[in-house]
């Protein structure tokens, strides 16, 4: 594969060569992979020429060997320059040219340059100009910039990815691209994607960045006796917010103590600003204040020289940025992690405690905030954009030894794994650049798409998609971290594979190319804070027309290792019905909706893409007096809405939704099509409230119509503090689960402005109340059960059963009963949600104290408390998975709306978990109780792509309560393999280990 003008002899290094190992170890950073157990190339080429690239990767794939590429040595896995098959090194340290154009200011820099060599040329060629990049001079461009690369200018101008405008790249074939002729799909995933997964990056184009003629660079160090920890907590409200030319990094690290023997943590604040000391120095104590910078901190110097200072002593020349080799390499091991809240101060100290147990230790926190919030978490497949306070590096120093090495990994996973309170979840983020084979890995010979995910979903969230899309199918593996092209095929033509000709699924399938895509996904998304960009999108949705189409859904989702969501009204709290953090597709289930009334059986097949409106409207063309036990909210999906329990204002009569279905069709994990005879009693128990995206796809479900009279009785009247609304809810708990059976009377206390101008706050109640009869019944019957409520003849409208459903659904007094057809409802707001059950009455001093913690959440908290008691006392918890039955007084919802923004959103959420928490004296425990239909991640999860068993358990206990362990044995047998999953479904116990 020789050029014979660019000779590749003399470039190519084997064991027999005594320049061989020198040439190897040369960059090597990580000492732990300085040993004589690291497996070794077959060869290593040092290029010194672009033809010896395309060469090796020529002979490489057509000699079946595994090709990783090293460009300065920094990968802390060590994953450019070790395997455990054979394979050769393709070493660009000789290709590292710096063109710099100040006029354009552009320059070329090859793979193989440092960032130190970099930084120089920029110097020597202008004093107003610099790139974003890294602080440590001696890491290869050619690695820093495709995973990202980070540095002390990312607040003002981003990643180094961010400032990249076109780039060479060595493809398969071994021809040389460049943007123009490789693509922008393939231009925008060697921007932050990880080159090594795509080709040979042999340079980068960037456009340099202007900077002041003088900067301020700064450190300080402070120990806990000096209120570090108080600077630190302070510290994370600030660093994020300050001007984008503020660059504060934080570094924890652990040191002697005064006494002998101890240790204590100290913290080093090491800043740069784009500008003077003076103007710095105003603006810091202004802000961090508890910082107590002073001027005799600040250093003022070039841009160029600032460089020297974040990695060199004092005073060190510029010159000291071209030495390649840095100091002394050490054996270390090294994580990350980003972070969206602030840690308590308990939480400090508690990291603090952990910190030590480690020893040698120390931690990097960099600020977020500035221009990466401004851009979009898909301009490139760096996902950690808008809403991070702060990234974190761990690093530990590892001790000599195969004993003693082996324990400080395991203190510092064990740190890793108590840090999860206060990082980022569902997915835990990652920093790619910060390689770490503990989040996940695949062997060095094959790539199992399952794992790729996980550890692809950390490094780049929703963005692994797309990635996926721009792997060449023909790659030689180049690393742990190749991504898996042959499960990137057009979701479309994999559909097809188990289409039935008779009902064409080409219809059915959107895929982001169409342009129909983005409003059929977003058409039946019910909370807005899915509606977000950083929200993951599926590769592609199946508007399913036919049986048919989710059979072959169910096929090709299994087949390609994609995840699979299934979406009926898209009610689903927590959007699990339409997103996940790992690839998948969306079997949404809106077409299919047909609704068969058969009144003389007085039952009816109703598919799963209907809503409640439907229902109920096809029932009342059908009968005056049938209904059914469901909802209140017209647009909710049948499909979750039964399988979940189905709650309405018929329960206290005739209990749940799942307490009156008699039938149902399930579409299993191999596409059989099962009704309840072939499923078996075991799943069509699990289905009726057990989740039915556990164990298959609910197609239809077969429901028993109830009588009800010809004419009901509904009211809603409200009750302000000052009117007595706390006693009356006081009483309200005694009473209302044992009315007759026919009496439904919801409460709902909600915040309100008071009668006072300004901000003050009070609480209204509002008791909705619904009754199977005339009013002159339920007056007698509430006048004398709770004369408290004062419930008069002019609060009582009476209708039908059907119009009732309309009053329910907060439509206004006269509208029309085809509302309830309307399928997209009002309009959509961002809201969390959150249940409890009640079984002792909570005493007037407890409900005071619950309006002050809803006050303190806000004006768009409310709760919904849902009376128990009549049918609902009569049936078995074992009967179906809901077990929320005898011994309830009543259940209750929490809500609140969460107004637009990222530093707004996270404040509810927390002041919302604050009153959960703040609740618990007064409700179920051990477990603490949850309602399915009301999802809550809160209350314990598993990852997309993953299912702890011991996670399940917690959430699982707390929803199905002593049915959990049934439903783990259905699981087993109809999904033994865990396809239908998601972060709260039902694990088999295969997964338990």
């Amino acid at each position: 594969y020789n050029q014979p003008s660019y000779p590749i002899y003399e470039a190519v290094y084997t064991a027999a060569n005594s320049s061989f190992q020198s040439t190897l170890q040369a960059y090597i950073k990580a000492g732990r992979f300085l040993n004589t157990a690291t497996p070794k190339p077959l060869a290593i080429v040092a290029a010194t020429h672009e033809s010896h690239v395309q060469a090796t990767v020529l002979c490489a794939k057509s000699s079946g060997l595994q090709m990783r590429i090293r460009s300065g040595g920094h990968d802390y896995e060590g994953l450019s320059y070790t395997s455990s098959v054979p394979f050769v090194i393709l070493d660009m340290f000789n290709l590292r040219s710096v063109d710099i154009d100040i006029v354009n200011e552009t320059a070329w820099v090859q793979s193989g340059a440092t960032l130190g060599e970099l930084y120089y040329k920029i110097g020597k060629a202008s004093k107003v100009h610099g790139f974003p990049a890294g602080v440590c001079p001696t890491v290869g461009v050619g690695g820093h910039f495709s995973g990202g690369g980070y540095g002390n200018m990312i607040r003002k101008y981003g990643l180094s990815v961010d400032n990249i405008i076109d780039a060479q790249l060595v493809d398969v074939k071994g021809n040389i691209l460049d943007r123009k002729s490789m693509g922008e799909d393939v231009f925008w995933a060697i921007r932050g994607g990880g080159g090594a997964s795509f080709g040979v990056i042999l340079a980068w184009k960037i456009k340099l960045v202007q900077v002041p003629s003088t900067v301020t660079v700064f450190r300080i160090n402070r120990t806990l006796e000096q209120g570090a920890t108080h600077i630190l907590y302070r510290w994370q409200q600030v660093a994020s917010k300050l001007e984008k030319e503020v660059f504060i990094r934080a570094m924890p690290q652990v040191v002697n103590g005064s006494s002998k023997g101890k240790k204590t943590v100290y913290a080093s604040f090491i800043g740069l600003f784009l500008g003077k000391s003076s103007k710095f120095l105003s603006l810091l104590n202004k802000n961090l204040p508890e910082l107590g910078l002073q001027q005799k901190d600040c250093h003022e110097t070039s841009w160029i020289e600032s460089a020297v200072f974040w990695h060199f002593p004092n005073g060190a020349p510029i010159e000291v940025l071209l030495n390649r080799t840095g100091p002394v390499k050490s054996s270390s091991k090294k994580k990350s992690d980003f972070v969206r809240d602030v840690i308590p101060m308990e939480g400090l100290e508690r990291i603090w405690k952990m910190m030590i147990k480690l020893g040698n230790m120390w931690m990097q926190w960099n600020p977020y905030g500035g221009r990466m919030s401004e851009i979009s978490e898909t301009e490139t497949p760096f996902p950690h954009r808008a809403g991070y306070l702060f990234k974190i590096e761990y690093s530990t120093n590892l001790p000599e030894g195969t004993e003693a090495t082996n324990n400080q990994l395991s203190l510092l996973r064990e740190m890793y794994d108590k840090m999860s309170p206060y990082v980022s979840k569902n997915p835990r983020e990652a920093f790619l650049n910060y390689r770490d084979l503990d989040i996940g890995s695949n062997p060095s010979n094959q790539t199992n798409f399952e794992e790729a995910k996980v550890y692809g979903s950390k490094y780049f969230k929703s963005n692994f998609q797309r990635l996926m899309e721009e792997t060449n199918p023909k790659w030689p593996a180049v690393g742990s971290y190749s991504l898996p092209w042959q499960l990137a095929a057009t979701p479309l033509f994999l559909f097809v594979d188990h289409n039935q000709p008779s009902y064409p699924i080409y219809g059915a399938v959107y895929t982001a190319a169409n342009s129909s895509f983005q409003s059929t996904l977003q058409a039946y998304i019910k909370n807005r804070r899915f509606l977000s960009p950083a929200t993951p999108q599926p590769l592609a949705i199946v508007a399913a027309t036919h049986e048919s189409h989710a059979q072959a859904t169910v096929l090709c989702a299994k087949t390609s290792g994609l995840q699979m969501r299934i979406r009926s009204g898209g009610h689903d709290y927590e959007g699990l019905s339409y997103t996940s953090n790992v690839s998948f597709v969306i079997l949404d289930m809106f077409n299919l909706r047909s609704i068969d009334i058969d009144i003389g059986n007085e039952t009816a097949w109703v598919q799963s893409g209907a809503i409640l409106g439907e229902l109920y409207y096809k029932i009342s063309m059908a009968s005056k007096v049938h209904g059914f036990p469901a909802g209140v909210c017209p647009t909710v999906g049948i499909g979750g809405h039964f399988s979940g329990g189905g709650y309405g204002t018929m329960m206290r009569k005739y209990g749940l939704s799942v307490d009156n279905i008699i039938d149902a069709l399930l579409v299993d994990v191999n596409g059989n099509i099962l009704d309840r005879k072939s499923m078996g009693e075991d799943v069509f128990w699990a289905i009726r409230g057990g989740g039915g995206a556990s164990f298959g796809v609910i197609l239809a479900w077969k429901i028993k119509l109830v009588q009800v009279p010809s004419t009901v009785t509904v009211f809603r009247i409200e009750r302000t503090l000052e009117q007595g609304a706390t006693h009356i809810l006081y009483r309200w708990q005694q009473v209302a689960s044992k009315l007759e059976k026919e009496i439904f009377l919801r409460a709902m206390p909600q915040v309100v402005s008071g009668s006072s101008k300004g901000n003050n706050k009070t609480i209204r109640v509002s008791f909705i109340g619904f009754f199977l009869g005339q009013s002159g019944q339920l007056l007698s019957s509430l006048n004398m059960s709770l004369p408290e409520l004062g419930l008069q003849q002019k609060d009582c409208i009476e209708m039908s059963w059907v119009e009732s459903t309309v009053f329910w659904a907060g439509s206004p007094s006269g509208t029309p009963i085809e509302s309830l057809l309307n399928r997209t409802g009002t309009g959509k707001t961002a809201f969390k949600k959150k249940s409890d059950y009640v079984k002792n009455v909570i005493p007037e001093g407890g409900l005071e104290r619950i309006w002050k913690m809803m006050i303190t959440v806000g004006d768009n908290m409310w709760m919904q408390w849902n009376p128990y008691g009549g049918r609902m006392s009569e049936i078995s918890e074992t009967e179906t998975p809901f077990p929320h039955r005898a011994g309830n007084l009543f259940k209750i919802e929490y809500s609140t709306n969460l107004a637009q923004g990222a530093e707004l959103t996270p404040t509810q959420l927390s002041l919302m978990r604050g009153m959960y928490n703040g609740m618990s004296p007064y409700v179920s425990k051990n477990p603490r109780e949850a309602f399915l239909n009301y999802r809550d991640l809160d209350i314990g999860s598993n990852p997309s792509n993953q299912t702890n068993f011991e996670e399940a358990v917690v959430y699982g206990s707390k929803y199905f309560k002593l049915n959990f362990p049934r439903l783990l044995e259905v699981k087993t047998r109809i999904d033994p393999n865990n396809f239908f999953r998601n972060e709260q479904s039902i694990p088999p116990y295969s997964s338990h280990k």
